[in-house]
């Protein structure tokens, strides 16, 4: 029997269920969710087929099971014999956004996938984005070969959080950082965005890419490549939930390609606006090549450098 080649990128972490309620009232119940299928859906619109090793639970519903299998390499899936996790995801006007989990047992699904979870079948991957824990992304680190992108737990990202998460970016390799900017503040201390870029590259960090929402992103190396990216002019948005994490799997899989920093960086933040225009998990069957491209070039033209 032939094995199935290894994605060239994996995404750890847990499936959600949301129930998504906006400013307005309005409710979009039961979407497909999890930090880390966005972020693989936003590797998918850049033609990537990525391997998912996560954590589901009973009772996910046939749709949201269908669209992972249809979208996803799935032989990393770890199916726990406990209720799937379901969570309201709650938005304030001012875009903070509250999450009230709705089953007793959550912290499988928090934690995520582990290391003991790593499928053989993955062993080639290339290119690894994991939303996890400070604990968890060390031992991750110990057992994975190739780049990995850490975005960190929203739950950790406080400043009594502060020591450990520093020790991390210094003792373990991580090639590339994505908090937001709120979540850095709480880390560093209320400094300018490039202040706290210029911090977690000091602490160890490869590569920073810092989200600032409405403002854009910044994106740099330890080799002095900087770039200020805009954010794509949206007429209408949506639905916020997971464009952050969806910006760090096109930003991945631009890397993963041989882009340039630039380059992946302009593909994130397009992977995110169209995460923005539709509701939940963006659904990439949905995004045109054209206009996934033309966003891309224009994001490239309107980049301004910092040094």
């Amino acid at each position: 029997m032939e094995v199935a080649e290894s994605p060239r990128l994996v995404g750890i972490g847990s499936v959600f269920i949301d129930d998504i309620v906006l400013p307005s009232g309005q409710t979009y119940m039961a979407q497909l969710g999890g930090g880390v299928v966005h972020a693989l859906m936003g590797a998918c619109i850049w033609d990537e087929r990525p391997g998912i090793i996560a954590t589901v639970g009973r009772g996910l519903p046939d749709d949201s099971a269908q669209r992972l299998r249809h979208q996803l390499d799935t032989r990393g899936l770890v199916e726990l014999d406990i209720p799937q996790i379901r969570a309201w995801q709650l938005f304030e006007e001012d875009g903070t956004r509250r999450e009230l989990y709705r089953v007793k047992e959550t912290l499988p699904f928090i934690r995520g996938a582990q290391p003991e979870h790593f499928p053989p079948d993955y062993e080639q991957s290339q290119g690894f984005y994991l939303l996890q824990g400070v604990d968890e992304i060390r031992g991750w680190r110990k057992v994975l070969n190739g780049i990995v992108l850490w975005e960190p737990l929203q739950q950790i990202m406080a400043v009594e959080n502060a020591t450990s998460i520093r020790a991390v970016l210094s003792e373990c390799q991580i090639d590339i950082i994505s908090p937001n900017l709120i979540e850095a503040q709480a880390i560093y201390g209320e400094l300018s965005a490039d202040e706290l870029v210029n911090a977690l590259l000091a602490d160890g960090a490869h590569c920073v890419a810092l989200r600032m929402g409405a403002r854009g992103s910044i994106v740099a190396d330890k080799n002095g490549n900087r770039h200020h990216l805009g954010a794509v002019s949206l007429p209408t948005i949506v639905d916020q939930t997971g464009a952050g994490n969806t910006y760090c799997g096109g930003l991945l899989a631009g890397l993963l390609q041989n882009k340039s920093l630039l380059e992946a960086g302009t593909m994130a933040a397009t992977s995110a606006s169209f995460c923005l225009e539709q509701v939940g998990v963006v659904n990439p069957a949905e995004v045109q090549t054209m206009k996934r491209d033309l966003r891309n070039r224009q994001l490239l033209s309107t980049v301004a450098i910092s040094h």
